[in-house]
């Protein structure tokens, strides 16, 4: 099983070791996702939270989900919140 290292090899980079999503870097993948209809073979589903930039995220065996947010104002980063039930 893949963790969140695998999937987002940026996130191991310097500039992110204090956010949240690098301290589960090497949580498990339970599923991943895309949010368009491109979605390169994995299911299409919306991003759970309020980022615009998101195409691509991952739901954690640990009960969180990772997007990767591409905004061209703020750059790459990983925002990280609690699945609903």
């Amino acid at each position: 099983m893949k963790k969140l290292s695998d999937v987002f090899s940026d996130i191991l980079s310097g500039e992110y070791v204090g956010e949240k999503a690098y301290s589960m870097k090497d949580v498990k993948v339970k599923a991943e996702y895309s949010t368009t209809e491109n979605s390169f073979g994995y299911p299409v589903k919306p991003w759970l939270g309020k980022q615009k930039h998101v195409f691509f995220w991952v739901e954690l065996v640990n009960g969180y989900a990772v997007a990767m947010n591409e905004n061209p104002a703020r750059g790459l980063f990983f925002p990280v919140m609690k699945v609903p039930k």
